[in-house]
């Protein structure tokens, strides 16, 4: 039996961590600077509406699933995880509407409609990024390091992952209209780079998108992070909320971790908060230049009634994606013309809203706070007045006036509530020098017994990836580790 292992934060990595080594019998504490669980995957209530306030969809189910056969739980006794048939709803600026479907075979009839012969083009697009996606899978459970590159075993890989074209460069292989090429890259602006900057092998979540579709867990996405704390405390970890760390040490072979409740005395040490929050701040150590994903600005609104002509999910373009994206990763100006993500869960989920009333949660990527000065209140108000006229013009709902509680999250909020650096809401972007074998490790490499756990450690953000780090990194610690 290995000593008592402490777990710097409460987020979806940290938990997942927690459950899988409290099930194996060791002894574990977590320590969390907030008063709930789940990190960035956190919730609202207020007056009878609940919102999620982190991710909003479900991807690969069976990463989820892994995480409790793990901890030989049943994942139905804790998640209750509901495919969507409308995946999502793109909008365009010319009032054309593509709709994606759980069946393909309705959304090729809506390809056809928008580009003739782009049935084709999909078939034959999701055969290549299929072919990289069951390449990568594998390693999604594997750690890397730079000197793995000279192991001829992952050779061959390289030619099968595209590794110097990038995302957008694959769809346009597939599709003449910039249109279609924007609705099968959209998807590298929720790891947070331009599909243009986005190496071509993260197209793997457009596959996973369309073929192993889109869940929703009933009761919202919080589910997820409170089912995974009950499964921890099921096996006897000790959960420390409203408790912050505020430092680590190293003393001979064990930690120190300070705080204004007392000093903690561990073996090891896994950290589940921003990676360079943590070397900076925990560790006090200079931080490497790093690349850093965007920052959104958020809107919460609980509405008066239901809503009709909008999808669970919902994309809204800009009328020029080009300048938009530009604005959000290279110039960092507030966009004049954004692009906009709705999540209305109550479609599918009614009971997150009082009877008869439903929810809409409004993101808007942004320049992350290296890049730009946050928005002054004239640049919300005119997102806004955007955002409320493109849903008007397209759907006829007047979100504004259907308003009866609102809340909203700034790019300061990040960092204020969950230390991230830049207020880089995806965390580390995720270039080609910031992936695989040169994205952060998940053992630190001059502390023997600290490892790092999350969205900007290997394998990458996201749920699933972030849930397969937990599973890295309690191989470490359990000896279960496999060698590449």
């Amino acid at each position: 039996m290995a000593g008592k292992i402490s777990i710097i934060g409460a987020g979806v990595g940290g938990l997942s961590l927690a459950a899988r080594l409290a099930s194996r019998g060791y002894e574990i504490d977590i320590y969390e600077r907030l008063p709930e669980c789940g990190g960035r995957a956190h919730i609202i209530r207020d007056k009878g509406f609940v919102f999620d306030t982190g991710p909003s969809f479900v991807l690969m189910p069976e990463f989820f699933g892994e995480v409790f056969s793990y901890c030989q739980q049943d994942i139905k006794d804790y998640l209750n995880l509901k495919v969507l048939d409308t995946s999502y709803k793109i909008f365009y600026t010319d009032g054309k509407v593509l709709t994606v479907y759980k069946d393909s075979e309705k959304t090729k009839q809506e390809l056809e409609r928008l580009e003739p012969g782009a049935s084709r083009g999909y078939d034959k697009f999701l055969k290549e990024i299929g072919q990289m996606y069951f390449a990568v899978k594998p390693l999604l459970y594997k750690p890397f390091y730079r000197r793995d590159i000279l192991n001829p075993k992952y050779w061959p890989l390289l030619p099968k992952l595209k590794i110097f074209q990038s995302y957008w460069k694959i769809a346009k292989k597939f599709f003449k209209s910039e249109r279609l090429c924007y609705a099968f890259t959209f998807e590298a602006m929720f790891i947070g780079v331009s599909p243009f900057v986005s190496p071509a092998f993260y197209s793997i979540i457009t596959y996973v998108d369309h073929k192993e579709k889109i869940y929703h867990p009933l009761g919202g996405m919080y589910e997820i992070p409170k089912a995974l704390e009950k499964i921890a405390l099921k096996f006897g970890a000790r959960i420390n909320y409203n408790f912050e760390i505020e430092k680590i040490l190293q003393n001979d072979d064990r930690f120190i971790l300070k705080s204004k409740q007392g000093d903690i005395d561990s073996e090891k040490v896994a950290v589940n908060a921003d990676y360079s929050y943590s070397q900076e701040s925990l560790l006090k150590r200079p931080l490497r230049q790093l690349d850093y994903s965007c920052s959104v600005y958020l809107l919460y609104l609980g509405l008066k009634r239901k809503v009709s002509g909008l999808a669970h999910h919902n994309l809204f373009f800009s009328s020029d994606l080009r300048r938009n994206l530009k604005e959000i990763f290279d110039s960092g100006d507030i966009p004049l013309d954004p692009s906009f993500y709705v999540h209305v869960p109550t479609v599918t989920d009614p009971g997150l809203a009082p009877e008869g009333k439903s929810i809409a949660y409004i993101l808007v990527p942004i320049p992350n706070l290296e890049k730009s000065q946050g928005i002054n209140e004239s640049e919300e108000e005119r997102l806004r007045k955007i955002i409320f006229s493109k849903v008007k013009l397209s759907t006829g709902i007047d979100l504004e006036d259907l308003i009866e509680v609102e809340h909203k999250f700034f790019p300061d909020d990040f960092i204020s509530r969950y230390n991230i650096k830049n207020a880089a809401t995806f965390g580390l972007a995720h270039t080609f020098s910031q992936s695989a074998f040169f994205r952060p490790y998940n053992n630190d490499q001059t502390f023997k017994g600290l490892y790092y756990v999350g969205a900007s450690t290997q394998p990458g953000g996201g749920l699933p990836t972030v849930i397969a780090s937990s599973k890295i990194v309690a191989d470490m610690i359990t000896g279960e580790a496999k060698k590449p």
